[in-house]
């Protein structure tokens, strides 16, 4: 499917944190494609190949830095009028990690970037969160669902959200996108998320292990999350210290649902439930108030995002046991205390 946004909105310089990363390589690419000019700040932990073809056309200024250096952040946010900040330590098991780095990286420097944008004339900010900060619920959560933080990803999440929301004034346009748990090809390809997860675990192990079967995760393709943020790029109203939840009421599963339709896929797969471990978290989500209010609908399903997947390994193209398509590994490696 392609997105011709170009023409639509009043910003037309984006800065993308994180742009070289699973999401921003894609959303740089969708970015460039509809003619915006883009520069990316990028520490490159995971390397730049998600966007070194835009790097060395030209269609990207890549910015090889940290977002927590407040001097380059001053640097690059000159004649940005809208920042997309993607960049974090994503995730519970690596946050619990490095809990230091991933407080100062989530936390402290998005509190920096908001006031760097506004010290710099930014008009708005969009930010990165996530439906994990729904917790466990029994109920379907939307946007005003109290949150419940089950993790230190989810609680640096959280107290971000508060920080964008209430930075919001006249001049400056704050928003929040919780996005669904993302899956789905990117140039920077991750094999750490839910669905990647199984598909490797079936493909390798011939053998799909689940704890909380029946637990539900709301998933969203990658390609659907950029073009979310694309969306509270172009809309003028509706934008502004609001939050969406990013996804499909369509794509609400259980564990047991996704592991079913792998196993389709894969049928030399198994599927193990194991009891003793827990997993806390389990939310249905609402993704109402993206499409009502913002018009915004998704192009992919979960279907579509095995299919994918499995065609690339097949050809050879994609080796699911790479070591480089995990975060944990490569964080806990190169990111150090600021």
């Amino acid at each position: 499917m392609t997105y011709n946004y170009s023409g639509m909105s009043k910003f037309s310089n984006i800065l993308v944190t994180g742009g070289a990363g699973y999401i921003g390589s894609v959303l740089t690419r969708k970015l460039v494609s509809s003619k915006y000019n883009v520069k990316v700040l990028d520490s490159l932990i995971f390397g730049q190949d998600g966007i070194s073809d835009l790097v060395s056309n030209k269609s990207v200024k890549l910015f090889p830095d940290d977002i927590r250096n407040k001097k380059i952040l001053t640097n690059v946010l000159k004649d940005v009028d809208c920042v997309i900040h993607l960049a974090a330590i994503v995730g519970e098991p690596l946050c619990s990690k490095i809990p230091d780095i991933a407080k100062q990286i989530n936390e402290l420097a998005t509190k920096q970037i908001i006031e760097s944008c506004k010290e710099a004339g930014v008009q708005r900010l969009i930010f990165a969160s996530t439906c994990s900060n729904y917790g466990s619920a029994l109920e379907t959560v939307n946007e005003d669902t109290p949150l419940e933080s089950l993790s230190l990803y989810s609680e640096t999440k959280v107290k971000s959200e508060f920080n964008i929301l209430n930075s919001q004034d006249k001049k400056f346009e704050p928003c929040v996108l919780r996005f669904a748990t993302a899956y789905g090809l990117s140039p920077r390809m991750r094999f750490d998320l839910l669905l990647q997860e199984f598909i490797r675990d079936a493909l390798i192990d011939n053998k799909i292990s689940i704890f909380g079967p029946n637990h539900w995760r709301p998933l969203v393709h990658v390609d659907d999350i950029a073009s979310a943020c694309i969306t509270a790029i172009e809309n003028s109203k509706n934008i502004s210290g609001e939050i969406y939840n990013v996804g499909d009421n369509k794509q609400n599963y259980t564990k047991k649902d996704l592991a079913e339709m792998i196993q389709k896929h894969i049928p030399s797969s198994t599927i193990e439930i194991t009891e003793t471990k827990q997993d806390p978290r389990n939310y249905k989500v609402s993704f109402d108030k993206i499409k009502n209010k913002l018009n915004f609908n998704v192009s992919k399903t979960a279907e579509d995002g095995i299919n994918e997947i499995l065609i690339r390994i097949k050809s050879g193209e994609l080796d699911p046991r790479d070591g480089e398509f995990s975060n944990l590994s490569k964080a806990i490696e190169q990111v150090k205390v600021f």
